[in-house]
């Protein structure tokens, strides 16, 4: 009985855990937007890589299938911009993937950012 319960639980547990896992949680509510969310914004340099595949400005994917863009150097976009990194010293440039999401500067979302 004992080497029975000691293959049946593992398994049981294995099971457990998968079917748990493999449930759909749902869309998840979006990040407020925040003053760094409107002043993360994309600088919309772009480049051609030796593919002919336009790089930057959210047009592509790196190799971690995330769409990423440059950011202006200024010490504002780089501190609301949080996830920046490497950096291009072709364009003195870092590179962000929020900046991706991150909603237009002028739009509604962000219109308490430019409001008087």
């Amino acid at each position: 009985m004992t080497t029975m319960n000691t293959i049946l639980f593992p398994l049981l547990a294995a099971v457990l855990v998968a079917t748990t896992m493999s449930k759909d949680l749902g869309d998840r509510a979006p990040a407020p937007v925040t003053s760094d969310s409107c002043a993360c914004q994309c600088d919309g340099t772009t480049y051609l890589d030796v593919s002919d595949t336009v790089q930057g400005n959210c047009m592509s994917a790196d190799i971690s299938g995330r769409k990423w863009c440059y950011i202006s150097p200024d010490e504002r976009t780089k501190e609301a911009c949080r996830d920046s990194f490497d950096y291009d010293s072709r364009y003195n440039m870092s590179k962000s993937y929020a900046a991706c999401s991150s909603p237009g500067l002028y739009s509604d979302e962000c219109s308490f950012v430019y409001e008087d």
